[in-house]
Order: C-alpha cells, then structure tokens, then sequence
C-alpha cells in the first residue's frame, strides 16, 4: 500500500473499533413493556428488534476488528457484509418510525412483526424484509449502500477475489503460484475497512435516530 493508502485504511480501522468499543459499552440488558407507559405493543416490539440488532452487531464488529489485525479478510469480509445487512434493517425500523403517521395500527403492527419475527423456512411466521430490498432503500440515501454490499459479497462468496485473490500470489515469469495466508493484494484490507467503517456508522446513526424519535412516538399513544 501506498503511504496515502496505509493512513486511509488507518483511520477507517481506529473508527470501525471506536464505534465497536462504543457498541460493547452500550449493550442493553432488558426492556421493561410497563416503563414505556402506553397500550400500544408497537414500540415494544420496535425496541426489542433494535436491542436483538444491537447485540448482534456487537459481535459481529468485535469480530470483524479482530479478523482484520490477523489479515484474515475472508472472515472480515463475511463478518462487514453481515453488519451492512444490520444497518439497512435498522435504517429500516428507523424508515417504519418516520412514517408511523401513515399507517394503521393494523399496518404498523404487519411491518414490525415481519422485522420482529419474520422467516423463511416457518409457515406461520411473518415474510421477512428481503435484505436487498432494504439496501436499495438505504442506498437512497447513502450513496454506494448496495454496490458496497456486492463488492463484500465478491471476497464472501468462493469467486476468484474471496480464493485465489485471497490466497494466492503468481510469479507470471518462473509461471509459479504460490499460496498461503494474506498472499493477495492490499485492496481487499483497505475495502473491508472502508466498508465496515460505513456500515457501523449507519447502523450507530440509525440506532441513534430511533432514540431521539421515541419519546415523541410515545407521547402520540394512548397511555395505561
């Protein structure tokens, strides 16, 4: 790398573990239904997605910080693509906040439950929001949210930048290639960081927002 590109990865590494310190020191241990005060299972059930989400980037991110000092990006890169697909459904929730005042109880409680407990493979359960889907609504906003996701997604699946772009070198002139661990070019590191720099702080804001809007959201609902 070059010296401008060894100060970028840089800042975008001490950031990504900045925000995942914060993220470990603001763990929420429970929620109360009775101290949000209001009949309405709709904040609940919005709380209790984001709390789960925030646990789950946590690790993710704790993980993801550690993978990338070892220069093991597969791992990196599965773990930041994972966190992208965390941030849209929290921006997500924060979009079904927003636009509360546009629907029906009935279809505020339908969008919650699909974040809530949406699947795939149980019958009964509620669809879940395509991650795709989510991305592209938050690429609306952040600019380059979907093409980063693909990007991740080239050195996550097995295709020649998640194997041979990752593990091995050619020597084009002695027709050698040899293999072995972080044997592929700086830009998958520098992109990883990049990506899980952007992906945090979306997820952050996002997780934030919802914060600052609730206690109007609650002020709007019936109380006990």
């Amino acid at each position: 790398m070059t010296s401008e590109e060894t100060d970028q990865f840089e800042r975008d590494f001490v950031a990504a573990k900045e925000m995942a310190q914060r993220l470990s020191q603001s763990l929420p241990k429970s929620i109360e239904v009775a101290a949000l005060g209001v009949r309405s299972k709709a904040p609940y059930q919005l709380l209790v997605v984001r709390e789960a989400l925030i646990w789950r980037t946590e690790e993710l991110a704790r993980n993801a910080c550690n993978s990338l000092e070892s220069d093991d990006f597969a791992v990196a890169a599965i773990l930041t693509r994972a966190i992208t697909e965390n941030a849209a459904l929290t921006w997500k929730l924060k979009e079904i906040l927003d636009k509360r005042a546009g629907k029906s109880p009935e279809e505020l409680n339908t969008a919650l439950m699909r974040a809530l407990a949406g699947s795939s493979t149980w019958e009964d359960a509620p669809a879940p929001y395509n991650v795709l889907s989510c991305l592209d609504t938050l690429s609306k906003t952040i600019d380059g949210a979907r093409q980063t996701y693909e990007s991740l997604s080239e050195i996550a699946h097995p295709n020649w930048r998640g194997v041979l772009g990752l593990y091995s070198k050619t020597d084009r002139e002695k027709f050698i290639t040899y293999f072995g661990h972080g044997l592929g070019d700086s830009l998958a590191k520098r992109q990883i960081a990049t990506a899980l720099c952007a992906a945090l702080g979306v997820f952050e804001y996002a997780y934030n927002a919802i914060s600052n809007t609730m206690p109007q959201w609650i002020s709007e609902l019936e109380p006990f």
